[in-house]
């Protein structure tokens, strides 16, 4: 660990034993009636998240609750950081996007300490700490729908190539276990390569132009994301190899208009504004007294030409 992340954790601790207060308020009382102070820890780096934003702030309005938005860009010591801060602020409740999954036990843990309930949303935390409930996407089967598109389009043969996110992630590590899983039944299917994208279409293309190159019969292109998936895509088309399928994950409105002209194969549509409000409806039921399920999921079905214009994007 480095002493960055020491002096986040330490901090956290201490923050977590003082939130634990409860001067002022009376034993066993609750926010005000439709006064709720809701903290939602995400990353604002791409527009699926910006949405997932979108839905909670507006599903928060409805519902007489006050939204505090931390970006942590993808960091998981500045989530840390910004976990003492909701802290120190007394919210009601913490919705948590964790940037990783064992890093953001801690943070979890302070929480706990401060006896604010945490709600886990879209990425996975690893154990150690305690939260109400997960809601989000499916993203191991989103994942394996995607996967499952381009077996199909390859007929279930030959080599194909994986374009992923941040190492690390809870979304990478979902996605690249259900590719390894689906190609479990596809034994004549080979995966040739692997690289990050890293958030940049550009690094996305040079990637594709690199694989084109190296592998000759390339046949599919599995990327962890929409936006990716379309650079991949066009960098295929652009080199005259229309035959090479691609799939995507999200269901982004520009994937779909792609699928529809048929430069990308399909997609898995998730539904990052659902994820947000889902995460508020469960955080004011819980504010109100109500008893939660341990998990609330959001379906991500298959994206295809034959059934694109049935979708509309959310991002």
């Amino acid at each position: 660990m480095t002493g960055r992340w020491f002096a986040a954790v330490a901090a956290l601790t201490l923050a977590g034993m003082t939130g634990c207060s409860d001067e002022g308020a009376p034993p066993g009382a609750g926010p005000p009636a439709a006064t709720y102070k809701i903290g939602f820890c995400m990353t604002l780096d791409h527009p699926y998240w910006q949405n997932m934003r979108l839905g909670a702030v507006d599903e928060g309005r409805k519902l007489g609750a006050e939204v505090i938005i931390m970006n942590a860009k993808e960091d998981p010591v500045l989530q840390i950081q910004q976990i003492q801060e909701l802290i120190a602020k007394r919210v009601d409740l913490a919705c948590v996007v964790p940037m990783k999954k064992e890093p953001l036990v801690a943070g979890v843990r302070a929480l706990n300490q401060a006896k604010i309930p945490v709600i886990i949303v879209n990425r996975e935390i690893a154990d150690g700490c305690d939260y109400l409930c997960y809601t989000g996407t499916d993203t191991y089967a989103g994942a394996v729908t995607s996967a499952e598109i381009l077996m199909k389009a390859i007929g279930g043969a030959g080599g194909i190539v994986e374009l992923h996110q941040h190492l690390g992630t809870g979304p990478q590590l979902a996605r690249s276990k259900a590719l390894q899983d689906v190609l479990k039944k596809y034994p004549d299917v080979q995966l040739l390569g692997r690289a990050p994208h890293d958030g940049d279409r550009g690094k996305a293309i040079k990637e594709t132009q690199v694989w084109l190159g190296r592998f000759t019969g390339l046949k599919g292109i599995y990327a962890h994301g929409d936006n990716f998936a379309i650079a991949a895509a066009d960098a295929c088309i652009q080199a005259g190899r229309k035959d090479v399928a691609v799939v995507g994950m999200g269901g982004s409105q520009e994937a779909i208009e792609a699928i529809r002209a048929g430069r990308l194969t399909g997609t898995s549509f998730q539904q990052p504004e659902e994820e947000g409000r889902s995460a508020l409806r469960l955080a004011v039921r819980r504010l109100k007294g109500e008893t939660l399920d341990d998990r609330y999921m959001i379906p991500c079905p298959a994206i295809t030409k034959e059934n694109a214009h049935q979708f509309k994007g959310q991002f």
